[in-house]
């Protein structure tokens, strides 16, 4: 079993993000995280989780290439679930690396390097620098929530993202 490293690479995420945009062609906001999904051989389906796991954003099964997301979440909380499930795939996280399924708004989950580099790598995807820094340069008085539409993310994301630029 391979060792779980100590800290995480955001650079390669980010890489990683950039690399999957181009390969799709995709130039404008909003990014779909579901057709990426489907375009690299995952299937993403919604499930409403039993009680016990209410608070599970989603996961993936690495043996079946399937995500899994909670119906019950907002759109944009749907969008960038799978956009992090996706980078769990494509940075090859899986249990011999120490990925496991976490809960989401725990100090355990963010301070994992797999949960940190999915987390980047999402925020990359959808919201990549470039389209924010037009989107703020065209419209210097859009808010934060206005932003967030239009990407298709939480404001939450876009307030991360902007803190980056």
């Amino acid at each position: 079993m391979l060792a779980a490293r100590k800290k995480p690479d955001f650079a390669e995420a980010e890489k990683l993000a950039r690399q999957i945009l181009k390969e799709n062609f995709i130039i404008e906001p909003p990014v779909f995280a579901t057709k990426l999904a489907e375009a690299c051989g995952l299937s993403v389906f919604e499930a409403e989780f039993k009680p016990d796991y209410a608070h599970i954003a989603g996961f993936i099964d690495f043996a079946k290439n399937k995500i899994l997301i909670n119906t019950l979440d907002s759109p944009a909380r749907k969008n960038f679930t799978i956009a992090h499930e996706l980078g769990h795939y494509l940075l090859r996280h899986n249990a011999e690396n120490g990925y496991t399924a976490l809960l989401r708004n725990t100090d355990e989950m963010i301070k994992t390097p797999q949960e940190q580099e999915a987390n980047c790598f999402a925020a990359n995807l959808l919201v990549p620098e470039p389209f924010l820094r037009e989107y703020l340069e065209k419209y210097s008085f859009a808010t934060d929530p206005q932003l967030a539409n239009i990407f298709g993310v939480s404001a939450d994301v876009i307030r991360y993202r902007r803190l980056y630029l």
